[in-house]
């Protein structure tokens, strides 16, 4: 079994959407617009390394803001020689699969993300432990990590407000308070961390395997602030029916 670590948290956090995505094979038809975002950002981000070069200036996006803050604040701290590799490794009777957003040039993983909130010492924390850290530091060899990490902008439009005028007070925006809004956090964790990773995935793989007892998790139901994307099929789902926000035969 193929598994990624994005595979494993959601059978960990909701077996019932675990069914959906990876079983079923269901994806939505429109993406949630943080998701759409973050692969915005993604996207900007992937062609200032692999372009050598800036933007298209008549974007006034929201993602091209944050993605100028990037390159104000965080660009200039490290060199990336690698952009989006993927990697595997097996782990027993399982392979390991994970997409790295980047390397540096003295061998850290490089990772970018995104969030609606504060990055604030809580937010740390909860990265600190995110289990991507232990998967790629597996998949690489490396025990190092640059997480760059991304507000997104919370101001809005104001009435007869240019895009442009706008676009110009969000890159002020970063401007002021700048490390609860982009942060470059560098994480490190032991080899003990990272072998007990390896230890218990092939017992989830097994697990996840065994399509048993896939259950629902109802706190999962509005993780992040926002509606599981499942909701609408979750009570009352018909394997032998069409629905029109899914697609079928997707991620199994």
């Amino acid at each position: 079994m193929k598994s990624s670590i994005s595979r494993i948290k959601l059978f960990k956090a909701c077996r019932r959407a675990y069914y959906f995505k990876y079983i079923e094979g269901l994806e939505p038809v429109e993406k949630a617009d943080a998701l759409k975002t973050g692969s915005s950002y993604h996207k900007l981000l992937e062609e200032l390394y692999t372009n050598n070069c800036h933007w298209d200036y008549q974007d006034f996006s929201k993602e091209r803001a944050m993605a100028e803050a990037y390159y104000k604040y965080i660009y200039p701290r490290f060199e990336i020689k690698a952009v989006e590799e993927w990697r595997q490794k097996d782990i027993g009777n399982h392979s390991l699969i994970g997409r790295i957003d980047g390397f540096s040039k003295d061998g850290c993983i490089v990772e970018h993300k995104t969030t609606s909130s504060e990055i604030s010492e809580a937010y740390e924390y909860n990265l600190l432990w995110d289990e991507q850290i232990l998967a790629y530091m597996y998949l690489t060899g490396s025990h190092k990590v640059y997480y760059t990490v991304c507000r997104k902008p919370t101001i809005r439009q104001k009435k007869n407000e240019s895009d442009e005028e706008f676009f110009n007070r969000m890159l002020a925006w970063y401007d002021e308070d700048t490390d609860s809004k982009i942060k470059l956090l560098v994480i490190t964790r032991t080899d003990e961390e990272i072998q007990r990773f390896v230890n218990g995935f092939e017992d989830i793989c097994n697990d996840m395997e065994s399509e048993t007892n896939l259950y629902m998790n109802t706190q999962y139901c509005n993780c992040w602030g926002r509606r599981c994307e499942y909701s609408s099929i979750c009570l009352n789902y018909n394997p032998d029916e069409d629905y029109i926000e899914f697609t079928k035969g997707g991620r199994k």
